[in-house]
């Protein structure tokens, strides 16, 4: 049969059938191994990146957390910060404007009733009846009265002074008389054993607090034994204060720096002393852009102040505050105006920062209850003193209270010595007189006179006679001594001494008999 037959061949077709029934399983299991291949890759390319996709994300919620939390937690209870400001908007506070200020210097008795100020009941009950109390800054035409150097030695037993505070008080001013500079400033950071730490560097801060305890003991650039130190000093200040906004702070250009705003608090101080001990007006300029300033840098809305001009997305801090309120005190001391609203602001901060009923205070708002201190609370109930609170408040006397508990008496010893505490303390309790301020006053200054060092090396950059050690024994945590230095440490020590006459008490002899707050 030729191959052209059209017959089929019996033969060839179950052939043809078996290699057909062959073949359709191999193509299954050839689609199956395909489609597994394509997973694998799949898996490994699009599976891969999903993983590190999700691997990332988890990292960046964790950091995001961590930051929250600093955030959250940064400066609690820390009286001084000695460590750089988070970074935080400047442009906001490019150009501001100054405002005016006017309001008569000494505000009459009746005060200006705060709608959201309330404090508990006498019991002390945070759940209490509340009453409202208003805001009316004390008169202050008589407040620095007793450092007429006549009026002092006169009435140093009287006042709660000793011929030994006395000496110590001039070692100490001889010290700081011998560490200025040619040119009239000190510094924090260096020129003597043991001093601060370069992060805090201000030499504004330093000059300030140096002339503050000169003016303290009643020295000004016209009269006292000190006149020329005072004179070189004031003059570089107003040196170093810029002309077109009134900030004090040396290191301008870097703005945020923790110290910057407790140096232009304490340099407004200064001036204004000055100004209100000489009525020289040729401090007046200086002093009145320097209020400016400080009144253009509060928060519009909670009356705090920070560590730079602060802006609603800002918050304050007690530390900071409390300095600038003394600095506006002070402003009217010296006759310049200030208004009743700037006031009201700064003691609606106050409130912001009350535990326990306004008898307790704490660094910021956000500032855990449990971190209330005796030194922020000294500090915040001398500004409501200066602001009007009468000294039989109930709320006042539950502070005084805790901040004279045993735990916190005077002692120049490890953890316990705490200047910074003792500074706003001794004069909160001045304030109130009486028992209280007496046994105070007697504690404190025999600690810190005996804690003074009397030899030493004469030598430049070794001298040591005359101030007080900051690192030995070291300090409570919250002082922060070793940080701010002997200079800082020495100063303060002699504001403490002269707390009997620096400031005249806040309270007359007649507030001292029972007295109800006003309220409504």
């Amino acid at each position: 049969m030729s191959s052209s037959d059209p017959s089929p061949n019996p033969e060839r077709k179950p052939t043809r059938r078996r290699i057909a029934v062959d073949f359709e399983p191999l193509k299954e299991r050839l689609q199956i191994r395909s489609w597994i291949d394509h997973l694998r890759r799949d898996l490994f390319t699009g599976g891969l990146g999903i993983v590190v996709s999700t691997v990332l994300h988890a990292l960046l919620l964790v950091v995001l957390g961590l930051i929250l939390y600093n955030v959250r937690t940064v400066g609690d209870g820390n009286p001084l910060i000695a460590s750089w400001l988070t970074p935080g908007e400047k442009a906001a506070n490019a150009g501001r404007k100054l405002k005016p200020i006017s309001i008569p210097i000494n505000i009459g008795p009746s005060p200006v009733t705060v709608p959201d100020q309330k404090t508990p009941s006498d019991s002390g009950d945070p759940d209490g009846p509340q009453k409202k109390i208003g805001v009316a800054p004390v008169d202050v035409s008589q407040a620095l009265e007793s450092r007429n150097p006549r009026t002092r030695a006169e009435n140093l037993e009287q006042l709660g002074g000793t011929p030994d505070a006395e000496r110590a008080i001039k070692q100490g001013l001889q010290w700081l008389s011998r560490q200025q500079k040619s040119d009239g400033h000190w510094e924090l950071h260096q020129g003597y054993p043991d001093p601060g730490f370069s992060v805090i560097r201000t030499d504004t801060g330093a000059t300030s607090l140096a002339l503050l305890a000169f003016l303290g003991h009643g020295n000004t650039h016209q009269s006292g034994e000190f006149s020329e130190v005072v004179a070189k000093g004031l003059k570089w200040l107003k040196a170093i204060q810029d002309p077109q906004t009134g900030d004090l702070h040396d290191l301008r250009q870097e703005e945020g720096r923790n110290g910057a705003f407790y140096a232009h608090a304490m340099g407004t101080i200064v001036l204004c002393e000055a100004l209100a001990l000489t009525h020289d007006s040729d401090l007046k300029p200086a002093a009145e852009r320097a209020v400016h300033y400080l009144l253009d840098s509060q928060h519009p809305d909670n009356g705090g102040w920070k560590y730079r001009p602060i802006s609603k997305l800002m918050v304050g801090d007690l530390s900071v505050t409390g300095w600038a309120l003394m600095a506006l005190h002070t402003a009217r001391m010296a006759g310049i105006e200030v208004a009743q609203e700037d006031f009201v602001r700064a003691s609606s901060f106050l409130d912001s920062v009350q535990v326990r009923g306004m008898s307790r205070y704490k660094y910021e708002p956000t500032t855990p209850d449990s971190k209330a201190s005796p030194a922020l609370t000294a500090e915040a109930l001398l500004c409501r003193q200066w602001l009007g609170w009468p000294r039989n408040f109930p709320e006042m006397q539950h502070g005084v209270k805790y901040v004279t508990d045993a735990e916190q008496a005077p002692a120049w010893s490890g953890g316990r010595r705490n200047v910074y505490a003792w500074y706003y303390t001794s004069q909160m309790l001045h304030n109130i007189g009486g028992d209280d301020w007496k046994r105070w006053n007697t504690a404190v200054r025999d600690v810190v006179v005996r804690a003074q060092v009397t030899t030493g090396s004469a030598k430049a950059g070794q001298d040591t006679r005359g101030s007080w050690n900051p690192t030995s024994p070291p300090g409570d945590p919250f002082e922060h001594s070793e940080k701010g230095g002997r200079l800082y440490m020495t100063a303060l020590c002699i504001l403490i001494l002269e707390t009997p006459y620096r400031h005249q008490p806040v309270y007359t002899t007649t507030d001292v008999a029972e007295q109800q707050p006003k309220s409504e």
